[in-house]
């Protein structure tokens, strides 16, 4: 398993916001890079947030295996992005696809790297005044094959046991149509993503909960060994940063004024 980070700064406002081009930017470096896809991206823009700063484009791309996510924030000219896969891929192209295609600031923004390892027990401390939130991978040995049922469940409901913020149903594939490898699910929430995928010839599930914001997850290992079964790794780092290099645009003001500027011409 192979599993890259970017949080990516210093981008552009417009292609942040761009739905058709998120698309085709994703099936294009899915494509450059050989990873296998198994369903066309789904994209979510999402405008109805607390914080109308938060507003941009959540996406993401079934692999065989793993997946692409994608959440943007064009008003604060960042993105963070997740590849996560069960084979290999040259990381080094992933990230130069990205870097040309959704440009940042490489000096602004941070690659991580993990092969999800066996044994592989770590725990980040986040600072709630500094991060953008905590993400948690952990691999598990399922103790019995989860059916499709089960993880559409599980996703839905562990979105209200850690207090997260649903803003779509779970959606679950099987990798093809027949003799099937693995089971993939995901569910969008206003603060990120979570997903499983199942690879029914190890019986390894791979569990991932990115979010953009501070919560309990010290439940959290307990639910998945309940639900699943044995943790074979468990991790917990930050992502992303609130400050140091977090610059809100000013096109939201911008906007105010001219979207406004008739109410001014008919009453001159």
């Amino acid at each position: 398993m192979k599993h890259m980070m970017l949080d990516c700064y210093g981008s552009t406002e417009s292609k942040l916001d761009d739905v058709k081009y998120i698309n085709n930017m994703l099936n294009h470096i899915a494509y450059e890079v050989g990873v296998v896809t198994v369903a066309p991206p789904f994209l979510l823009p999402y405008y109805y947030g607390v914080d109308q700063n938060d507003m941009g484009v959540s996406a993401f791309l079934f692999l065989k295996g793993g997946h692409i996510t994608i959440h943007t924030f064009p008003l604060r000219e960042c993105y963070f992005i997740d590849m996560v896969y069960d084979g290999e891929y040259d990381v080094e192209k992933a990230y130069a696809l990205f870097k040309r295609l959704l440009p940042f600031e490489e000096t602004r923004s941070s690659v991580q790297i993990s092969e999800r390892k066996i044994g592989e027990f770590r725990n980040v401390p986040v600072n709630p005044d500094e991060d953008f939130g905590p993400h948690i991978f952990a691999r598990i040995e399922a103790s019995q094959e989860p059916t499709m049922e089960n993880f559409f469940e599980f996703l839905e409901d562990i979105i209200d046991k850690v207090n997260m913020t649903p803003i779509i149903r779970p959606y679950v594939i099987k990798d093809v149509m027949n003799n099937y490898t693995y089971l993939s699910g995901m569910v969008m929430i206003a603060e990120s993503h979570i997903s499983l995928h199942y690879n029914y010839k190890t019986g390894i599930i791979y569990f991932d909960l990115f979010s953009c914001k501070m919560f309990d997850y010290s439940i959290l290992d307990k639910l998945l060994k309940e639900e699943y079964g044995t943790l074979l790794s468990y991790v917990i780092i930050p992502r992303g940063t609130k400050h140091r290099y977090n610059r809100v645009s000013s096109m939201l003001k911008k906007e105010e004024i001219y979207n406004s500027a008739w109410k001014k011409h008919i009453s001159e």
